[in-house]
């Protein structure tokens, strides 16, 4: 990210009127308007995720027919917004991975984490986000406000809320965004972490500074830093944006890469143990270490390839072995390349 990014923009002209949404949706503004009264009731719990603290994220899950029109929403408006490379947020072409790239090499990082973000979203914010950012009528703003929130906040796991997300800070980040730059600072946004990175030494009091501008952008729109979860590290120690060390380039740790290699073997001996057949289970597993080896290989190549080339093996054996169970051939098997003919 050597050039200046442009902020998010939208590529398309503003809608004016609810029927001109209707059109764009594809529902009747009688549906959207009876949906958008009741958005809040048509939400259930989605399965719990386990956070690294040992609390669980609780994820919403819109129902029929509001998360039809959520997913229209996502991709009839939202992904016509055009992103800068410093938000890395489940994003197409973005993730943790392109987020740590952008600070390898530095001689200092700063990460900042925001304190129950989606939780802490309102929908003045979200509303905000539609009149100000996308330029839409107040009625329309309106209505799309009731259509991606619940109980007047951000619901975490809604289709539609990752790129609201992106979108939260959008009158102050870019500027802020400059500002750093200008400053020799890097900064990028993955959803609620925020990371500032700097190659050349940074004094004390430059760093309170830089800090306390992103601390003013947070409290802008209602949300409050982690405080306690702040780090700043410096290249004498490793340095981490997004779990991934940066200190020369973006890789994974040590232990990271031990426990991907155990995996693979694991496997080979539960396959091994099994005599070749792959049951549900071990279908399962064998999913969930490919998706691990391809982020591996994403980030230490000649490693990556090697346990990529044992799990093929493995995929070999069991073709040639005709005991898989439950039609193996219709399993997609994340990360493993098919053997050359």
């Amino acid at each position: 990210m050597s050039q200046l990014q442009p902020p998010p923009r939208y590529r398309h002209n503003p809608i004016h009127s609810v029927a001109a949404l209707s059109r764009v949706l594809g529902y009747s503004v009688e549906t959207l308007k009876h949906v958008a009264g009741t958005s809040s009731s048509r939400y259930r719990l989605a399965k719990p995720i386990l956070k690294e603290d040992g609390s669980f994220r609780r994820p919403f899950d819109a129902l029929y027919p509001l998360k039809d029109i959520q997913i229209r929403i996502k991709q009839r408006i939202l992904t016509a917004v055009i992103f800068p490379a410093y938000l890395t947020g489940s994003l197409k072409g973005q993730d943790q991975v392109r987020n740590a790239k952008l600070h390898q090499g530095a001689s200092i990082t700063v990460c900042e984490d925001i304190k129950s973000f989606f939780p802490s979203t309102t929908s003045e914010v979200i509303f905000d986000i539609w009149r100000g950012f996308f330029g839409f009528s107040e009625d329309v703003s309106n209505l799309l406000t009731l259509l991606t929130t619940k109980d007047d906040l951000l619901p975490q796991g809604a289709v539609t809320s990752s790129h609201l997300a992106n979108l939260v800070f959008w009158r102050r980040e870019h500027a802020l965004y400059l500002g750093l730059a200008s400053q020799g600072v890097r900064y990028s946004r993955y959803v609620d972490d925020i990371t500032l990175s700097s190659r050349l030494p940074v004094t004390h009091d430059d760093l309170a500074r830089h800090i306390s501008l992103v601390y003013g952008m947070i409290r802008s729109t209602g949300h409050r830093a982690h405080r306690g979860k702040q780090e700043i590290q410096r290249a004498h120690r490793g340095m981490r944006a997004t779990k991934l060390l940066v200190n020369r380039r973006a890789a994974l740790g040590t232990a990271e890469r031990q426990a991907t290699r155990a995996a693979v073997f694991a496997l080979e001996r539960s396959f091994a143990v099994t005599g070749g057949v792959l049951c549900p289970a071990l279908i399962k597993e064998l999913n969930s270490v490919s998706g691990r080896v391809s982020r591996l290989a994403r980030l230490h190549a000649n490693e990556g390839q090697a346990l990529r080339a044992r799990l093929t093996k493995l995929r070999n054996e069991v073709g040639k072995s005709h005991r898989v169970r439950n039609d193996f051939s219709q399993v997609e098997v994340i990360g493993v390349e098919p053997a050359p003919p």
